[in-house]
């Protein structure tokens, strides 16, 4: 999850246009990187982009198959468990791709790139149980309700 919040905070953007610019040099102008570490950094983007996207994919499609699957009465409980343990894996890898991502990211920087890089990352991780996170709501009176019953 952690991994997941710094990929998006930190994300550079498939759009065209301003946006994208903003996004794409985040790291890039925050740690004032040089020419060299910016072009090692987008070699980085890009490999780490590219091992993420193939990894979804693989997410997307052992869900297709659990789903297709999972409501056949001939797909046993070993079968649905043996589909999920892969996507577990397969959520597990993601996580690790991520980390090692930023960690490389660190490993360009500087000393004191470094110590800005772990403010920026702590930073982060702080926001995300702050309000608006998308998570639950806390608090007597905001508990998380249930979507309304299916009614046909």
């Amino acid at each position: 999850m952690n991994g997941f919040f710094l990929f998006k905070h930190f994300r550079i953007s498939d759009k065209a246009g301003p946006q994208r610019h903003v996004k794409a040099n985040f790291i890039a102008d925050q740690l004032q990187f040089d020419a060299t570490q910016l072009q090692k950094f987008k070699e980085l983007d890009r490999a780490h982009r590219k091992r993420l996207k193939s990894i979804r994919s693989d997410i997307r499609a052992s869900k297709d198959a659990l789903f297709d699957k999972g409501f056949d009465e001939s797909f046993n409980d070993s079968e649905i468990e043996a589909v999920t343990i892969q996507i577990g894996n397969l959520e597990k890898a993601k996580a690790l791709e991520t980390f090692r991502f930023f960690s490389s990211v660190s490993e360009l920087c500087d000393e004191h790139q470094r110590k800005r890089f772990k403010k920026i990352v702590k930073d982060v991780l702080r926001r995300q149980g702050s309000p608006g996170d998308n998570g639950p709501p806390e608090g007597p009176g905001r508990e998380h309700k249930p979507p309304p019953p299916f009614r046909n």
